[in-house]
């Protein structure tokens, strides 16, 4: 098992559209892509449950077949940063 991780300095420098980018290009060389994003905030709710954007994008991009809960288990509504 090989893993990459990718991680930036700051709110919108690109990390989910770069993560995204790469799993479905290695989704499409047939490797099977596992994304995690463990902790998402400023999630929005839809029908009593937080949907984590990024993770969506993340699920999505590499096709992966298990549920979005293995991608993002800690979800919170507020938007959370570090500052």
């Amino acid at each position: 098992m090989q893993g990459v991780f990718i991680t930036g300095t700051d709110t919108g420098v690109g990390k989910t559209h770069t993560a995204c980018a790469l799993a479905e290009a290695l989704h499409k060389q047939g490797m099977l892509v596992a994304p995690r994003k463990p902790i998402e905030s400023g999630c929005t709710r839809l029908d009593h449950e937080l949907q984590p954007a990024d993770a969506l994008a993340l699920h999505k991009a590499s096709h992966y077949e298990k549920p979005l809960s293995h991608v993002c288990p800690f979800r919170f509504e507020e938007s959370l940063s570090p500052h």
